[in-house]
């Protein structure tokens, strides 16, 4: 949910949508999510503050992703999320809340959001 928030968040921006209208119109119905309705407010704001951290999610990501290797699962969006989380720990991001998955989206795309 996170990293397709993010996502949506980076092609509103660079469609030159109002970020605030846009998270209004897709936040209804079978878009809703609770990271769509309490994370994209912050980030447009670039509240990154934490309410979980970011190291303590790639800690978690990580048992999971052993997890699904010991059961031999394939489960690509996990090693996905794992990798892009893993990001932000290399960029020094450790400390901030998991919704600064934006800055990953951010710098892959060498365009801001916020």
């Amino acid at each position: 949910a996170m990293i397709g928030m993010c996502e949506g968040l980076m092609y509103a921006h660079a469609a030159g949508l109002d970020l605030e209208k846009y998270l209004q119109a897709i936040s209804k119905g079978a878009a809703g999510s609770f990271s769509l309705t309490v994370y994209g407010p912050r980030i447009i704001k670039g509240d990154l503050n934490p309410g979980f951290y970011v190291e303590h999610f790639v800690k978690d990501l990580g048992i999971a992703v052993g997890e699904a290797q010991r059961m031999k699962l394939g489960l690509p969006g996990l090693g996905l999320a794992h990798q892009l989380y893993l990001s932000l720990l290399a960029c020094g991001d450790g400390r901030l809340g998991t919704q600064s998955l934006i800055r990953a989206i951010e710098r892959l795309n060498s365009r801001k959001v916020c």
